[in-house]
């Protein structure tokens, strides 16, 4: 990656478009991209550009080590990914339905640049699919300022607005198994899992035993009857509802409806 680097030094944005190009096509093919991936979300750290839901992206493992002891120190546990070239194309595409926006090389050194994601590939326009990034966008900002201690509660509402606006899957194991696909934590509970899109499903269902069934928020109370609650992307940032908190959010949400 060190002519990405270099291409970065001398590029002035997107409207140098050859230089431009040229990193754009070298982000995809180069040996030698690394990103940071957080624990309290499961995924990778979202910072922000131009207002913009930011994915940071380095040139070098030593730049991504450097940025993983900064998150640190602001409390927030984190680990350096290598993305090889095989893989450029699902990362890329993983940073759409993650609630990302934008792209920036080298955040922290003094040559960096920014650009749309849309810039490297083209916005998913399948209507039918499955995809909820305007809500992992806001959990992200939630569970990344729990992470620092710095959650607000308008953090917190925007998470549960988008939360019943969503679309999402829930497994449904083949009619011959007796047994139900519930999860426990270490108290005993036992949760429903529920997926913001295929990607989080096959987190869980790595065995594909499961069919996954489209379904909209006011449906997850039907899985409520022998669980505990119902917890939503158990392999990413693990948001456990019970029935309580399922009706509140359902209420509050359907007065704004009708505010408006």
């Amino acid at each position: 990656m060190d002519r990405v680097h270099e291409l970065i030094k001398h590029c002035r944005g997107e409207e140098d478009k050859e230089t431009f190009g040229q990193i754009r096509e070298l982000l995809k093919t180069e040996e030698g991209l690394f990103c940071v991936s957080l624990r309290i979300t499961g995924n990778f750290y979202m910072g922000t550009e131009n207002g913009r839901a930011a994915a940071f992206v380095f040139t070098s493992r030593d730049y991504a080590d450097d940025f993983v002891k900064e998150l640190k120190w602001i409390g927030l546990e984190a680990k350096t990914l290598e993305i090889h070239p095989s893989q450029r194309i699902a990362f890329f595409s993983d940073l759409y339905r993650s609630g990302f926006e934008a792209v920036v090389v080298d955040k922290t050194k003094d040559e960096s640049m920014a650009m749309s994601l849309f810039s490297v590939i083209e916005k998913p326009a399948d209507p039918d699919m499955v995809v909820n990034p305007d809500l992992m966008r806001a959990a992200a900002w939630f569970y990344q300022g729990l992470g620092m201690h710095r959650a607000v509660e308008a953090m917190q509402d925007r998470m549960c607005a988008e939360l019943y606006k969503g679309r999402y899957l829930a497994p449904i194991a083949d009619p011959r198994r007796t047994t139900k696909p519930l999860l426990t934590d270490g108290r005993g509970g036992k949760f429903f899992p529920v997926f913001t899109d295929w990607v989080e499903f096959g987190k869980f269902d790595r065995k594909r035993r499961f069919q996954g069934t489209p379904l909209r928020f006011r449906d997850l109370k039907k899985y409520l009857a022998d669980a505990d609650g119902i917890v939503l992307n158990p392999f990413g940032f693990g948001l456990r509802l019970d029935t309580e908190k399922l009706e509140r959010i359902e209420k509050e949400n359907m007065k704004l409806k009708i505010v408006k």
